[in-house]
């Protein structure tokens, strides 16, 4: 069974403005032995790290001397990395590849763990303490899971760590109980314990924004306005960070359960099918496949599993007797047995059923002896922000 891994960003902090002016010092020579390797590697058909240590190794400690070699290593081993990368993807490149940011990855030879706090990294004047700026979820990962092979980066002038923290999978619990979710379009998801996970004020923000988008694209067709297109382009960007961050909010929220067991509906390749859905160019601006991967490592975190089950025939199926019995309409659901369900509550119980575990409902929902007897009925329904 593969290990699954837990990544989390946070400042470096230095002790002095000496050792972050050295750390950058270090971060540069990476760069510049990765540039290096690059060149003399570019048009090579193997990808042989001893073929470019070769080439690059003694020419590098010759026209720098100052480099340590473990930083020439690294820079070796990313420069390789990078061009297996384009090799396995199949890209074409003209000319070599060149590194503009500064990052390194460190491993044992680079650093040393000084205390859950702080870390000890390798300069050209030996190696400096440095902190991390600690946040309750970076405490709780440093208290539950074992670290290794950090990345250090700029980003915006700050010096950040990206720590990679290593998550067992023998350590989780047996699924004994499952939650259904229902993903839709208005309501973002619906629960089998009968929540409704809706945030009205980011809904109201991303019509606006969808309309001022559609402005814009009219002015560029009709007008051929560059500042429109420049507009047009912030609004993008501001668009897929909202709908990214409403999605780690919309994972947590349901991640709120007893449940260990999340099932999900199998939606890979909904927006590439031909169907006749008044709503298919809604449906096309929900992130089906971001949500099912943040919710996974989010859920691996908690020692819960997320499971994907087929969608067919679960808004027309009555949850209760398990037969396709009733009519929906719109946002109801109205039973043979003349009971009224919430369409979407309805359907997430039907996916919670087909994983074969017993479901995570509110009382409403179970009699004594843990059978479905009935549903929240509209009204009753309950309602959170995310």
């Amino acid at each position: 069974m593969s290990m699954s891994m837990i990544t989390y960003n946070t400042r470096l902090l230095a002790e002095n403005k000496e050792n972050e002016r050295l750390l950058r010092e270090i971060l540069k020579m990476e760069r510049f032995v990765f540039n290096k390797c690059s060149q003399e590697h570019f048009g090579s058909k193997k990808n042989s790290l001893v073929l470019l240590h070769s080439k690059v190794y003694r020419n590098v400690r010759v026209e720098k001397p100052e480099i340590p070699s473990q930083v020439i290593l690294k820079g070796e081993q990313s420069c390789l990395s990078s061009y297996r990368g384009i090799k396995s993807n199949k890209h074409k490149i003209d000319k070599p590849i060149e590194k503009k940011n500064l990052s390194i990855r460190l491993d044992k030879r680079l650093y040393s763990c000084a205390t859950k706090e702080s870390i000890k990294i390798t300069t050209v004047d030996g190696r400096k303490l440095f902190k991390y700026q600690l946040y309750p979820k970076l405490i709780e990962l440093f208290n539950k899971y074992e670290y290794c092979d950090p990345l250090v980066f700029e980003r915006n002038g700050e010096l950040w760590i990206s720590i990679t923290f290593k998550n067992d999978p023998e350590k989780k619990e047996k699924q004994n109980l499952a939650l259904g979710v229902d993903l839709g379009i208005r309501i973002p998801a619906a629960c089998s314990d009968g929540r409704l996970i809706i945030d009205r004020k980011y809904n109201k923000e991303k019509r606006r924004l969808r309309f001022l988008k559609r402005q814009l694209q009219s002015a560029i067709r009709t007008k051929k306005s560059k500042s429109a297109k420049r507009h047009l382009k912030k609004l993008k960007n501001k668009e897929q960070n909202k709908s990214k961050n409403q999605t780690h909010l919309l994972a947590n929220e349901i991640l709120k359960t007893n449940a260990n067991v999340i099932v999900l509906e199998d939606l890979a390749g909904i927006k590439k099918k031909k169907s006749k859905f008044e709503n298919k160019r809604s449906i096309s601006q929900v992130p089906f496949y971001m949500i099912k991967e943040i919710l996974t490592y989010k859920a691996k975190s908690q020692g819960k599993h997320v499971v994907l089950v087929r969608p067919q025939f679960t808004s027309q199926t009555d949850s209760v007797t398990g037969k396709r019995e009733g009519e929906r309409r719109g946002r109801r659901f109205y039973s043979k047995n003349g009971l009224i369900y919430d369409s979407d509550v309805n359907a997430s119980c039907n996916i919670a059923q087909k994983s074969k575990l017993p479901l995570s409902c509110s009382s409403s929902i179970l009699d004594g002896a843990g059978r479905i007897v009935n549903l929240p009925i509209v009204g009753n329904t309950l309602s959170r922000k995310v």
